[in-house]
């Protein structure tokens, strides 16, 4: 067997594995400790392994690691094929750590987020920065960057793909103690104009719906009475439905046919069925754009598999937009709509932020704070007829 250094088929002896020590550490009590191995060599060629550990009463983490550094360099020095492995950071770039967040992290994302990161690195991220060794990655090349994208693009989007890059060099200096953080706060970012979201009138969307037809038209319905994303409509399955008590679990979210949890942990939740949609649904689950299909949803293409957003927007969507002479928007805008028509019909904001599913009221009146209801304008009237104007 290899580890304990016995020959292997071809007459040799392997070369024995000894980790290089970094040491394990951890703080109890206020007193910080650290965990390493030590190899010893016998006799017959084999090695035994012991479990040590020290702890540093009294000391800083800072103290107590500049105090372990010795006792590190003494044990490691018996192993320095092992150490010579370890490479330099100059010689690794950020395509390197590209490479493990593509390992490590991107498994565990959601696909849209995913599609989004390979968006910026592609594009921005790896032509300039890709072949930068991690000790020049700092913050004022990090800056360098952020001037040199800035000309030609909303200061949004700048910062969006800033993100993408801290975000990656956040991660691996999780692992990799050569890599600094920088974060968006260091940098001094393009200004920010808050842009109005996209949004159908209630008179639009009935326009859309009356003039939609087959699955088109279920989907734009069931939008329009939820104000669901459209990624959630699309996730919708049979058990989802719940017409005996008239609610709607938002548990899941569609993306490229697979099937995901929604945008946020306060994005699923539950939602009123209307008697309408209730009738709208039965009727779907009884025509012949109702496909029965593995996942249960609602709604399946030809494939058995759930619809993609992207396309029903782009071969359906903006057509029939089109064709009403409509402004070409996405399904969002209908979710917008059906917030700006809660809002203008006097609803509390806090049942508008409940029917969105936003995590808190604030996120509502940021995204939605240029609408003014009719009882905020009967307000201003009453203070008309108060001065007696």
């Amino acid at each position: 067997m290899y580890a304990n250094g016995k020959e292997n088929a071809s007459g040799k002896k392997p070369a024995l594995r000894r980790r290089f020590q970094e040491g394990s550490w951890r703080c109890r009590n206020g007193v910080w400790s650290c965990k390493y191995r030590e190899y010893v060599d016998r006799a017959d060629g084999t090695q035994k392994t012991f479990d040590r550990g020290k702890s540093f009463p009294g000391l800083s983490e800072r103290a107590a690691k500049a105090a372990m550094q010795p006792i590190l360099n003494t044990v490691n020095a018996a192993n320095k094929a092992e150490a010579q492995l370890v490479v330099s950071p100059a010689s690794r770039t950020l395509n390197d750590i590209v490479g493990d967040y593509r390992k490590l992290v991107v498994p565990h994302r959601k696909p849209r987020g995913v599609e989004t990161t390979e968006s910026h690195l592609r594009a921005h991220i790896i032509p300039e920065l890709g072949q930068v060794s991690l000790t020049q990655l700092d913050v004022r090349r990090v800056q360098e960057f952020v001037n040199k994208i800035s000309p030609g693009r909303s200061g949004k989007m700048v910062e969006n793909i800033v993100l993408t890059l801290t975000g990656i060099i956040r991660h691996a200096s999780k692992w990799d103690k050569e890599v600094q953080p920088i974060n968006v706060s260091d940098l001094t970012m393009p200004p920010k104009e808050k842009a109005k979201p996209q949004f159908l009138s209630g008179q639009e969307i009935k326009t859309l719906i009356k003039a939609s037809r087959g699955v088109l038209r279920t989907i734009l319905i069931v939008l329009a009475l939820t104000g669901m994303r459209i990624n959630e409509v699309l996730g919708l399955r049979v058990e989802d439905v719940d017409f005996e008590n008239k609610v709607i679990h938002v548990t899941k979210s569609a993306y490229n046919g697979k099937l995901g949890t929604p945008k946020s942990v306060a994005s699923a939740a539950d939602i009123p069925l209307s008697a309408v949609l209730a009738k709208e649904l039965r009727k779907h689950l009884k025509s012949k754009h109702f496909r029965e299909n593995p996942l249960g949803v609602l709604f399946a293409n030809r494939r058995l598999r759930p619809y993609s957003d992207n396309k029903l927007r782009e071969k359906h969507l903006r057509p029939l937009l089109k064709s009403l002479d409509m402004k070409a928007v996405g399904f969002h805008a209908i979710r917008h709509g059906v917030a700006s028509e809660l809002i203008n019909s006097g609803t509390p904001i806090t049942a508008v932020r409940d029917q969105m599913r936003h995590s808190d009221v604030r996120v509502t009146l940021g995204i939605y704070g240029h609408v003014i209801g009719n009882t905020q304008r009967k307000a201003v009237e009453g203070l008309s007829r108060f001065i007696g104007a």
